[in-house]
């Protein structure tokens, strides 16, 4: 029989340490994407008192630490957090390069992370040696490009062009697609990468249309998929399907965009038709976090997984990280997003990923101001429109 470690006495609150951008090319994550939805779960659970934890109410107290978007800063903030502070458990940082460098770490201190924004084509392998990290969203190969190919075979797509940031996230976005293309029929006529600090995309743009290809993807970071935007309408370039993400799923890009985004394919997805949780769901974050704010492919996976960290802690009666470890390996909690539960590698023994049946919904589809869910099965809120409207006169 196995006992359940006993709530230290002297425990007045329940530490949570996370890595993250708060300067830095990438510090936008902090105001639009897992870290405000975090937030507002603690700022909930604090304000009822806190969780119930072997008989107490612990409060929840967030440490962040700035990384600046630098991966070594990030391992060594992951490392003092761990041995310094202490903490109890970790939120992920933000991308997928970190969340390969930071998941080692978590996993030698027996730190349970929940890991947020990112990929994790490139973890999954690892994943049966390290049973605290988990990872919550949906990426690459993890249903997005699957869902998003089946579709474009649906609609008789041939050709694509494919441009990828040279970092850890558009490598495996890369990968994941050119073998689904090719799997499924569609030539890939180019794939080039650029660096994260590109500020021209003439060439690539014009190569791409010179080609006259059905589907253009752009896998890489709002900053670059905005620059994306403004060349492709600059240079009047049209393909039938043009997938831009991340960003292309934040509500600022709609607002940035307006109607030229009428028809763009993005990674996500979720909306106000989803479930009816989700569209209470959807006011309560944009009265947070502010309309510009608002994520249409992780915000609702974020809080919905935090929400399980603290049922499973209240589960668990414990702060103890293996105890609360096994009940997040093994049960199932109603949460916002519905009932949600890990698959977790190594026949539950490893570090665990969220199943496609949790999620609502794996590629959006801006129409009408909407990005809606377009996957072709239970979760679809709209069709999907191909080819993509040319874009409207200025």
């Amino acid at each position: 029989m196995v006992t359940t470690p006993p709530l230290d006495p002297n425990k007045t609150e329940i530490l949570i340490g996370a890595s993250r951008d708060i300067t830095g090319p990438q510090a936008g994550f902090q105001e639009y994407g897992a870290a405000p939805m975090y937030k507002m779960w603690i700022d909930e659970v604090n304000a009822a008192g806190g969780l119930s934890v072997g008989g107490k109410k612990l409060p929840i107290r967030l440490i962040e630490y700035d990384d600046a978007s630098d991966t070594a800063a990030c391992v060594r903030n992951i490392e003092k957090l761990c041995t310094q502070e202490h903490v109890d458990f970790l939120f992920g940082p933000t991308g997928t390069a970190m969340l390969f460098a930071a998941a080692p770490i978590a996993n030698k201190y027996k730190t349970i992370m929940i890991c947020g924004e990112g990929g994790a084509t490139t973890l999954e392998p690892k994943l049966a040696s390290m049973p605290y990290v988990f990872s919550a969203l949906n990426y690459s190969n993890h249903f997005q490009i699957p869902m998003f190919v089946d579709l474009c075979v649906e609609k008789g797509a041939k050709t694509a062009y494919i441009c990828y940031m040279n970092d850890l996230h558009g490598a495996e976005y890369n990968v994941a697609a050119q073998g689904q293309f090719a799997l499924n029929g569609i030539t890939v006529v180019e794939a080039k990468s650029i660096p994260t600090t590109i500020a021209d995309l003439d060439p690539i743009v014009k190569e791409a249309k010179a080609a006259n290809v059905d589907i253009f993807c752009m896998f890489a970071y709002p900053n670059q998929n905005i620059l994306l935007m403004q060349t492709a309408i600059a240079l009047d370039f049209n393909p039938k399907v043009l997938l831009i993400g991340p960003g292309c799923n934040f509500e600022f890009f709609n607002l940035t965009f307006g109607a030229a985004l009428e028809g763009v394919v993005g990674e996500g997805a979720w909306n106000s038709k989803s479930s009816p949780a989700a569209a209470a769901f959807a006011e309560k974050a944009m009265a947070k976090v502010g309309l510009p704010n608002m994520d249409w492919w992780g915000g609702i996976v974020y809080y919905s997984v935090a929400e399980f960290l603290g049922k499973a802690i209240e589960k668990a009666g414990t702060l103890d990280s293996d105890t609360v470890r096994n009940v997040m390996a093994t049960e199932k909690f109603e949460t916002t997003l519905g009932l949600i539960w890990w698959e977790c590698a190594d026949g539950g023994k490893g570090g665990g990923l969220l199943p496609q049946e949790c999620y609502d919904g794996q590629i959006g589809q801006w129409q009408s101001g909407i990005f809606e869910v377009i996957d072709n099965d239970s979760h679809n809120t709209a069709p999907f429109i191909y080819p993509k409207p040319l874009w409207p006169e200025s």
